[in-house]
């Protein structure tokens, strides 16, 4: 007798099955079918009806066999299931732990048993059976495979926080491959003896002839320690080719030998620098003449923030920065500026009109030189206008457009982002003057698919606009006025010369950026500030745009006594999250407490506007703070950098860049 239960329980396990739902469908389609036919054709309807009764009727008398045999299917598939269960957690390559809310072993399978050999580990604590585990435990549950270390072995980690458990695969052997890698991937790489020539020339023909074969033989002896493959192209130029795993051993000891190799020889009264230009690719093909050419520009780009150090770049990651720790001497000579100029005035002519921009909230280097680029632009009778934001313009700009006796007029060659946007057509050049990152830009939404001239005194960075036409960085000159104050030189048969308040701001901006001639002062800077003397410029009158009004005063002594000395010549000031200070104070600052005993680099962290956290860095030359700003995405120079972090509280900024100071302190006591 078939009981209702067991229809029930055969119907349970049948509608599990994924074929039930067409089973079904098939039996309402011939119901479906069997009354239409009983309209059309009662008779053919009642054999259809009959052949419905007939298959009820096996069906019933079979359940029990069907039943049996869904069992049957049943249990065969859920002993499959079991073995391969037991085969994943028992046979399987995949180490797997489980441990409870006390950190203690609860369960391991066999593969996680191998790891640990005969240790008997269930029920000890993770931490004390290897405290790598303590590490473990902060990889998120997210899962995705992690790379860790474990009883010197290699593996891939996945945690799931929600179930208390590791899970583990030996990639040892795919680990040690890729290692071995870096033997065959080619670094290539120039070194570039600096001031070669001018070193030699001074030097008799004995004296040349002995430092040439020291210097290249100290160099070769270096390459011979790390096996690389050294070749001179020229008097000072070499060229470098070894392998990855190399450059990581160089990368690690921050290629401590160039350092040294600098003391070596200014003690022996030969100031001699290197700069090198490396350049490798992770990727699996890869072209060595494409190689050669990065290589090319790291080196350029190495020379553009001011030589003594090295650049390395791999495929599309940012460029790595070694050394650099010694202020450029000055190299420009009036050829190169005529040259400069003379390319600015093709490029000019060419033109319809030229837009001059300066970096956001202008300092008055930056403003002067844009007004010195004006003048040029005149002179050429085209049209010419500078980019600002009236709304970021500091006390003493808004003190030195006051002095101009034709503030009108100047007014007119003045507008805003908006109005350059509708302006601005394919014929137009862009100058940028006193930076060269688009990101700090005025002109920043309008340098894309435009010409665009770069005349800087910051050192390079690795951002840059592509569309340059001309580039004119030297990290040499104190200031871009000086710059722009050596066209005016270099080119006396212009018609047009400066007028006093031209010639009164370009030396303000000298004066600033040299901190009234005491720092990165050369001597062609001495020769500008006396040539701009000559064409009136009135020092009473920057006195007087320099003042300052009490609360900047107060201010900045505000912010100097905040100062806290961190050790190792690091000295650092925070005003408050709330309050705003503009860049000049923080700047000043800055420059006060290197005042202070023991101090070699300051930096004042400041907010600059509501979602704007800004330090500014300055050294007395012993510490680079262009690269400590960089790691920060800033920039500047050796002794004065600075940069603006956005979203960002002024306690998170120091915390930053508190990581960055101890970080370098770490890697030069190795």
């Amino acid at each position: 007798m078939i009981s209702f239960e067991k229809i029930k329980e055969f119907f349970r396990s049948f509608n599990e099955l994924k074929i039930s739902w067409q089973i079904y469908s098939l039996m309402i389609f011939y119901i479906l079918i069997m009354i239409a036919t009983f309209v059309v054709n009662w008779q053919i309807g009642v054999l259809q009806f009959i052949l419905l009764l007939a298959m009820i009727l096996v069906f019933f008398i079979n359940i029990n066999s069907f039943a049996k045999d869904l069992n049957h299917q049943s249990t065969k598939l859920s002993t499959t299931i079991d073995d391969v269960q037991h085969d994943s957690l028992f046979r399987s390559p995949i180490a797997a732990i489980i441990y409870d809310e006390n950190l203690k072993i609860r369960w391991v399978n066999p593969a996680m048993q191998r790891i640990f050999g005969k240790q008997d580990i269930l029920g000890e604590s993770m931490i004390e059976v290897d405290n790598q585990f303590a590490s473990f435990l902060d990889i998120p549950s997210d899962k995705k495979w992690h790379a860790v270390k474990l009883k010197d072995k290699h593996y891939k980690l996945m945690h799931q926080k929600e179930n208390n458990s590791f899970y583990l695969i030996d990639v040892s052997k795919e680990y040690e491959i890729i290692e071995n890698r870096k033997y065959d991937r080619v670094v290539f790489g120039y070194l570039l003896l600096e001031e070669y020539d001018e070193i030699v020339q001074s030097m008799d023909d004995q004296q040349s002839t002995t430092f040439d074969a020291e210097i290249v033989n100290e160099l070769n002896n270096w390459a011979l320690s790390y096996n690389i493959f050294f070749k001179r192209l020229s008097d000072d130029k070499f060229m470098l080719i070894f392998n990855q795993a190399v450059l990581e051993t160089l990368e690690k000891d921050n290629f401590r030998y160039f350092d040294q190799l600098r003391e070596r020889s200014f003690l022996n009264n030969v100031p001699i620098t290197v700069s090198i230009g490396i350049a490798s690719s992770l990727e699996n093909t890869y072209h060595i003449d494409d190689l050669a050419k990065q290589a090319q520009l790291n080196l350029d780009l190495a020379l553009g923030r001011g030589g003594d150090q090295i650049v390395v770049k791999v495929d599309e990651e940012r460029a790595r920065f070694y050394g650099g720790k010694t202020n450029p001497s000055e190299k420009r000579t009036n050829v190169r500026s005529k040259l400069v100029y003379q390319a600015l005035s093709n490029l000019i002519e060419q033109s319809d009109q030229v837009f001059i921009s300066g970096h956001k909230t202008p300092d008055l280097d930056s403003m002067a030189s844009a007004i010195g680029i004006l003048n040029i632009v005149r002179q050429f009778k085209k049209v010419g206008k500078i980019i600002i934001n009236p709304n970021e313009l500091n006390q003493d700009i808004q003190s030195l457009l006051a002095y101009s006796p034709n503030r009108l007029e100047l007014n007119k060659y003045m507008i805003d982002i908006k109005q350059a946007q509708s302006q601005i057509t394919d014929r137009s050049l862009i100058v940028m003057v006193d930076h060269h990152r688009p990101s700090l830009s005025e002109a920043e939404t309008i340098l894309e698919n435009h010409r665009i001239v770069i005349i800087d005194h910051h050192r390079r960075g690795e951002d840059i606009p592509k569309q340059t036409e001309l580039t004119y960085i030297e990290p040499y000159a104190s200031s871009t006025a000086e710059l722009v104050t050596e066209f005016f030189i270099n080119n006396r048969l212009s018609n047009t010369n400066l007028n006093k308040f031209e010639a009164t701001a370009l030396l303000a901006g000298i004066i600033v950026d040299t901190n009234n001639f005491s720092q990165r002062v050369g001597s062609k800077t001495f020769d500008v500030a006396s040539y701009l003397k000559a064409r009136g410029a009135n020092t009473n009158q920057i006195n007087r745009i320099l003042k300052e009004d009490f609360d900047d005063i107060i201010a900045r002594n505000d912010l100097f006594a905040k100062t806290e000395y961190l050790g190792n010549g690091f000295a650092v000031s925070r005003g408050t999250n709330e309050e705003i200070i503009d860049n000049v104070t923080a700047a000043q600052t800055a420059d006060m407490i290197l005042d202070v005993n023991k101090v070699e680099a300051s930096f004042v962290i400041y907010r600059r506007s509501e979602n704007v956290v800004g330090i500014s860095a300055r050294s007395l030359g012993e510490v680079n703070v262009q690269t400590i700003m960089e790691q920060l995405d800033g920039g500047g120079h050796l002794s004065n950098a600075a940069t603006q972090l956005e979203d960002k509280t002024v306690e998170e900024v120091y915390d930053l860049l508190k990581s960055v100071l101890f970080l370098k302190e770490e890697e030069e006591s190795k």
